[in-house]
């Protein structure tokens, strides 16, 4: 793991870096095995670096779900919408987001490891469920947006989650051939023809 930019002479790394770097450590892993220390080495810093922007490991969590929420809600769709281009091309390229053989994207390794905290974290789980509504509602939009009356444009956006989600249990290779096959499965279940379309 790379550490990211400094943001002072001593060499500690910025706040976000430290986010970003527990997010990696915790891809795959579970949220009990994160630990400052070994985070510390693996960014290749000392722990002082680490409580000059948090007070706890708690603190350092609570920052890393704050991210997460702002990341998969409003951060995916600004710019999705910001995309030139027709709703199922906005669709298109929301999907390969989220099957890209990346720790940090929808239903990915770290979102997997979120979602076993939740579980067993009722402030946790409130946080994953309000970014499911959130994606639940702005997928719908894509597909109402693309002629899809409201009813099937909410069962497809369900359909997509749970296939997001669930993929990467079912799909566990993330080498080339299995995002080929992903992306083939995703785009023939979730880019359907618009109404009225031959």
């Amino acid at each position: 793991m790379r550490p990211a930019a400094t943001d002072d002479p001593q060499g500690r790394l910025t706040r976000q870096a430290w986010i970003e770097g527990a997010i990696q450590k915790l891809a795959g892993d579970s949220v009990t095995a994160l630990r400052v220390d070994e985070l510390a080495d693996d960014l290749k810093v000392t722990k002082g670096s680490f409580y000059w922007h948090f007070k706890s490991r708690e603190d350092l969590l609570a920052a890393v779900l704050d991210h997460w929420h702002g990341l998969m809600t409003q951060e995916i769709e600004a710019l999705i919408i910001a995309l030139p281009g027709d709703p199922i091309e906005r669709l298109r390229k929301l999907l390969r987001i989220a099957i890209a053989p990346r720790p940090d994207v929808p239903g990915g390794p770290f979102e997997l490891t979120l979602r076993d905290w939740a579980r067993r974290d009722p402030a946790v789980a409130k946080v994953v469920q309000e970014v499911d509504e959130a994606r639940a509602r702005f997928l719908a939009r894509l597909y109402r947006d693309a002629g899809f009356d409201a009813d099937t444009a909410q069962d497809y956006a369900i359909a997509q989650m749970a296939f997001i989600i669930g993929g990467r249990t079912a799909f566990s290779d993330d080498g080339p051939a299995a995002f080929s096959r992903r992306r083939r499965i995703a785009e023939t279940l979730f880019l359907p023809k618009r109404p009225g379309d031959q």
